[in-house]
């Protein structure tokens, strides 16, 4: 068998270890090819790991059933006297559970209160689906037009101004009872949102130093 000079080209039989024509030597030694370089960024985009949030950021995904979970207990407590308190400490079990579903994962106080003002717009989401339940099912909606004139009457005593007294008298009125309604709604909205963050903040509070001591 015969195979090429690498340096001039020339024809030689296989196992001559010199050219006879250039003097080039022939044997040839095999060189392992190196390893490929690992890039780091590869091998920690080819292992797994857990992903955790950066410190400050919520994982919402993990966040969204335990403030549901933590709203339909507000909404239920708001439905009997002193229920205003449930608020406050279901901004405290939204931080508990939340802790509890990521492991134990640092949450600040901002983090609480978020969490706490997500749990506050979820209660009002809920109190207000079983306040229209009960006044489809229960035929409480009367009552609670009831309560509202009373209320109305009750401030057109307390105020003789006559401009306040037409106030009344509108608020007396089908559309003036509408608008009653929608500002108390969203009254019940933001009392939710803010008592809910101060839970949150609080609970955050109260974690994070049962964790560190």
């Amino acid at each position: 068998m015969e195979h090429a000079c690498y340096r001039c080209g020339a024809t030689i039989e296989e196992g001559v270890a010199f050219c006879p024509h250039c003097n080039a030597p022939q044997i040839r030694v095999a060189i392992p090819e190196p390893a490929p370089t690992l890039i780091p960024g590869e091998v920690v985009a080819q292992a797994s790991y857990p992903s955790y949030s950066p410190v400050g950021k919520i994982q919402w995904g993990q966040a969204v059933p335990v403030t549901i979970q933590a709203g339909l207990l507000a909404a239920v407590l708001l439905m009997f006297p002193l229920g205003i308190f449930g608020l406050l400490l279901a901004g405290g079990i939204a931080v508990a559970l939340y802790r509890r579903r990521t492991s134990g994962f640092p949450v600040t106080a901002g983090m609480g209160g978020r969490l706490g003002a997500a749990t506050g717009a979820a209660t009002f989401v809920m109190f207000t689906i079983l306040g229209a339940v009960q006044v489809a099912f229960f035929h409480t909606g009367g009552q609670l037009r009831d309560l509202m004139l009373d209320a109305v009457r009750q401030a057109a005593e307390r105020n003789s101004d006559p401009q306040a007294q037409q106030v009344v008298e509108y608020l007396k009125t089908p559309a003036g009872m509408a608008v009653s309604m929608v500002f108390g709604l969203a009254a019940m909205f933001f009392f939710c949102l803010i008592l809910s963050a101060v839970g949150g903040a609080v609970g955050a509070a109260w974690f994070g130093r049962k964790r560190t001591s």
